[in-house]
């Protein structure tokens, strides 16, 4: 009995565990945002015009890599100028157990080195969100960002 436990829980573990193998197949990444001591959020303020924006600049300071994702109205000129606004809306915890596949935990960017997350990861074309679990009592907060990273492989 106890030995089919444990083959039980070994395969409980390989199933939900993530490598980057995986990863690199992902198109959506969701980062969640806890508020720990390593993880910073800021409001991004202008001089010139009154931060009517609500754009956000997301960091997340991990063992051997700097992550910087930023939460702005507009994606690109040419999302500015067709006036399509990067998500943000608040999601339900069936949302989040439907997408537990394609969260990425701090832990598990901490076991790989700059340049395979930066480069083979975060670099490629894909589309990032943060879940943002400070925000509002018992609700989750989706943000869409971009990622702003360097990748040193590629110069």
């Amino acid at each position: 009995m106890k030995n089919f436990s444990f083959i039980i829980l070994f395969f409980s573990f390989s199933i939900y565990s993530q490598d980057i193998d995986s990863l690199k197949k992902l198109d959506t990444i969701y980062i969640p945002y806890h508020g720990k001591e390593n993880e910073k959020k800021h409001n991004i303020q202008t001089r010139i015009i009154p931060t009517d924006f609500r754009e956000k600049s997301f960091n997340f300071q991990l063992k051997n890599i700097f992550l910087s994702f930023f939460h702005v109205e507009f994606k690109g000129w040419e999302k500015k100028d067709t006036n399509i606004k990067s998500q943000r809306k608040i999601v339900n915890k069936a949302f989040l157990k439907r997408i537990r596949n394609k969260i990425i935990m701090p832990e598990l960017i901490n076991q790989y080195n700059n340049e395979e997350i930066n480069c083979e990861i975060l670099a490629q074309n894909k589309v990032f969100y943060i879940l943002d679990f400070t925000e509002k009592k018992r609700k989750t907060i989706l943000y869409e960002v971009v990622y702003m990273g360097y990748c040193p492989a590629i110069e």
